[in-house]
C-alpha cells in the first residue's frame, strides 16, 4: 500500500513538471511586511515558456521536488518498504502561474492548509491588464529594454520589456507586451522581479 501511494506521489510530481522549449530564471525580491520595505525576501522563479503556454513558479520548489522524487525511486529500487522522506528547504513560494496560449487565460495554482490537511487550488483570473507604451529604453541586463506601465492587483507597476526575445509574457501574471517582460517592480517597492537567466 505504501509503495503505491508513493508511486502516486512520483506520477503527480512528473505531472507538475514543465516541458520547456525555453527557460528564463527571475530574481523575486519581495516584502512579507509592506510597512518594513528595507527587509526584502529574495527567492529566484522560474518561467518556462513552450508552444501551448507558460508556467511561473519557485525553483526551490522544483528542485526540491526533482530531489524528493529521486529518493523515492532510489528507495523503491532497494526494495525499501519503508521509504524514508528527508525535509530540506523548498522555498518561501507555494504558489505557480500558468497562461495558455494564444489566448493568454491565466491560472494561480496554490496549496492552501497544513500539512495532511492541504488542498490544492485553481483559480482562473480573467482581469485584463492594460498597459501604457512609453518612449523611455535603458539596458536591463544584457538585453535592449522598453518602458511600460500598468495597474494591477492594486497596484501601480512599472515593466521593462525586450523585443530581442518575442514573447508576449513575463513573470507571475504579467502578459500583453511586444516582447519579454526582463523586469517589472511595483511602485511602493515591496515586489520586484528581474531576469537573470535564459536557458533553452
Amino acid at each position: 500500500m505504501k509503495k503505491l501511494v508513493f508511486l502516486l506521489f512520483i506520477f503527480c510530481i512528473a505531472l507538475q513538471t514543465p516541458i520547456a522549449a525555453q527557460r528564463f530564471t527571475y530574481e523575486y525580491k519581495y516584502a512579507i511586511d509592506s510597512t518594513r520595505k528595507d527587509s526584502l525576501n529574495t527567492e529566484h522563479m522560474i518561467l518556462d515558456i513552450s508552444k501551448s503556454g507558460s508556467k511561473f513558479y519557485s525553483k526551490a520548489k522544483y528542485e526540491s521536488d526533482s530531489l524528493i522524487k529521486a529518493e523515492v525511486e532510489k528507495q523503491m529500487k532497494m526494495g525499501s518498504s519503508n521509504i524514508q522522506m528527508k525535509s530540506g528547504y523548498k522555498g518561501s513560494i507555494n504558489f505557480s502561474v500558468e497562461k495558455n496560449y494564444p489566448d493568454f487565460k491565466t491560472y494561480l495554482l496554490t496549496n492552501v492548509g497544513a500539512i495532511g490537511g492541504v488542498s490544492k487550488y485553481k483559480v482562473l483570473d480573467d482581469r485584463k491588464m492594460e498597459w501604457k507604451i512609453l518612449k523611455e529604453q535603458q539596458k536591463i541586463g544584457e538585453f535592449n529594454a522598453q518602458k511600460a506601465e500598468t495597474n494591477f492587483a492594486g497596484r501601480k507597476w512599472t515593466a521593462w520589456f525586450t523585443t530581442d526575445i518575442p514573447f508576449q509574457d513575463g513573470p507571475y501574471k504579467f502578459h500583453g507586451l511586444p516582447g519579454l517582460i526582463v523586469k517589472i517592480e511595483s511602485a511602493d517597492k515591496t515586489h520586484s522581479m528581474e531576469l537573470k537567466g535564459v536557458k533553452k
